[in-house]
């Protein structure tokens, strides 16, 4: 029974990727209303920032420093972060 169990989560866990980041990099944070699951109109942007990873936890969340700002937003879960390359 447990190998029955275990195949399918071994092909499944195959194809995922996953996420890594450190401190320093730069990132683009989703918008609320995606993170929240609501309506947004066809045009609007689904990214915002970039923002700076100031604190990287091991289990996938991080604090964000906003660079204009100074301030910090988070803790934030790394499905709603992505790297930004400038």
């Amino acid at each position: 029974m447990e190998e029955y169990r275990r195949r399918p989560a071994l092909a499944y866990e195959k194809h995922i990727l996953p996420r890594v980041f450190l401190e320093g990099d730069l990132v683009l944070k989703s918008v609320d209303a995606v993170m929240r699951k609501m309506y947004l109109p066809k045009w609007t942007p689904k990214w915002e920032g970039p923002y700076i990873g100031s604190e990287v936890h091991p289990n996938e969340h991080c604090i964000l420093l906003d660079l204009d700002h100074g301030t910090t937003i988070g803790p934030i879960n790394f499905k709603y972060v992505k790297q930004y390359y400038a």
